[in-house]
């Protein structure tokens, strides 16, 4: 939400760049306004970057400088820009409208607040009024100041190769024979459809302490292949604490998956996370992970899992905002019955993605995994305990409309396991269309 009042924002304040310059008969200012008012930030901020030391104190100069900082993601260099533009031109609201969007960038939320709100008193232009105030009321709900509540709808159609993640083989030696298997444990391809769909909620409960719950549901039905639809329904609750550019998460969390109906999974358990904002454009995390695994039917699964991790992110500067994170993690699944060690497994993992915005519509993005899961005791039928290696990786692209966020993409999963019948591949076609409520 605080992205759409920032471009709302800064689409109202652009539109008043080329007359203001009309007057102006400095080529390099008005190459800048152009390519400002293209969205080529990146190539305005190369222009002008040079020309600081001399042009610094020249309100049309530092104005446009520090908008191109400002959208270049260079937030220090903007505040100093537009400082220079409002000791000399104090009510100057677009000058002032930006250097607020500059401090809340930097986390200065109190600062930026108080810029816009001395902007207001200027008396601006009714729809940057508007944008304003629709962007402070955005700011206090980031800040969990007030109560928030949000759901969405999702609606999906695709292909998947594997509905069932199976072997690809028809059958394999065993004890001087061969087992062959049904068809039903082997990968069946399928065209599916799926619903999705959730609410939450957040609200204060004391200074820099928010309570938060939400809900959500799934349904996955394939158009042939009846006895593989899938369905869950899982459950949150718990608080975030803020303090300064520290966040503290700890949230219970109920899960139920279901296949043809029946319920296949029940997990439970507990979370926690740190997060620490290094700068406006670095964010790294620690979490900590507990939940109780159940089988209904098949009880000599049920087991605890441990795991624990951390990650970094990290927003580049430039036009496209190409955005990275990385994280690594690792854990234990450790059964409940331990005279069925062969489902004791130590857990090894990483993964890494990004996406970069191509224009204010389109998005794309790319993820990829890898998961090593060493298990304890041998498999009762093949006389070795089982080694998996586990390669993920999806890309695609997100539309985002007005009213419906549209996302295209392709997904292949690699399961290379040592035991035959967990050996498997798939591959999912898909696009999905979403619809966000906020208020």
């Amino acid at each position: 939400m605080l992205k759409t009042h920032i471009r709302k924002i800064g689409a109202i304040v652009l539109l008043s760049l080329m007359p203001m310059l009309a007057h102006a008969a400095d080529e390099s200012l008005e190459k800048a306004a152009a390519l400002i008012k293209a969205n080529k930030y990146s190539a305005a901020y190369d222009l002008l970057e040079p020309l600081e030391a001399d042009r610094a104190g020249d309100p049309s100069f530092d104005y446009l400088f520090g908008v191109a900082a400002l959208q270049n993601g260079k937030a220090t260099r903007a505040v100093f820009a537009l400082e220079r533009v409002l000791a000399i031109q104090p009510n100057n609201t677009d000058a002032r409208a930006f250097i607020a969007r500059a401090y809340f960038q930097l986390g200065e939320k109190d600062t930026a607040k108080t810029e816009f709100k001395y902007t207001l008193e200027q008396k601006p232009s009714p729809a940057l009024s508007k944008a304003i105030n629709d962007y402070m009321t955005a700011i206090d709900k980031s800040l969990g100041l007030i109560t928030t509540y949000n759901a969405y709808i999702e609606a999906t159609y695709g292909y998947d190769t594997n509905i069932n993640s199976a072997t690809g083989v028809n059958g394999f030696p065993l004890l001087g024979g061969t087992v062959i298997l049904d068809k039903n444990a082997r990968e069946i391809s399928d065209n599916f459809m799926s619903a999705n769909a959730g609410a939450s909620f957040r609200t204060p409960i004391a200074k820099d302490i928010d309570f938060f719950a939400g809900v959500n549901g799934m349904m996955r039905v394939n158009l042939h292949e009846e006895l593989f639809d899938t369905k869950s329904y899982d459950a949150n609750a718990g608080l975030r604490i803020k303090q300064a550019i520290d966040t503290y998460t700890v949230a219970l969390q109920d899960s139920n998956f279901y296949v043809d109906s029946v319920r296949y999974r029940h997990a439970y358990g507990v979370t926690g996370q740190w997060q620490r904002d290094l700068s406006a454009t670095d964010q790294v995390n620690a979490f900590a992970q507990f939940t109780k695994i159940k089988y209904p039917d098949n009880d000599i699964r049920d087991a605890k899992r441990y795991v624990a991790g951390g990650g970094w992110a990290h927003v580049f500067s430039g036009d496209k905002t190409p955005v990275l994170f990385l994280s690594g993690y690792l854990g234990k699944e450790k059964p409940e019955d331990s005279s069925f060690d062969q489902f004791d497994n130590n857990i090894y993992g990483a993964r890494a993605g990004g996406q970069v915005t191509l224009t204010p519509h389109w998005v794309t993005f790319a993820n990829s995994s890898y998961e090593y899961r060493d298990y304890k005791g041998d498999e009762p039928f093949f006389s070795k305990a089982r080694e998996d290696k586990q390669y993920d990786a999806s890309v695609g692209l997100r539309y985002l409309g007005k009213i419906w966020t549209i996302k295209p993409q392709i997904s292949y999963l690699k399961n290379d396991s040592n035991i035959v019948v967990n050996d498997f591949d798939r591959t999912l076609l898909s696009v999905s269309f979403r619809h966000d409520f906020n208020w």
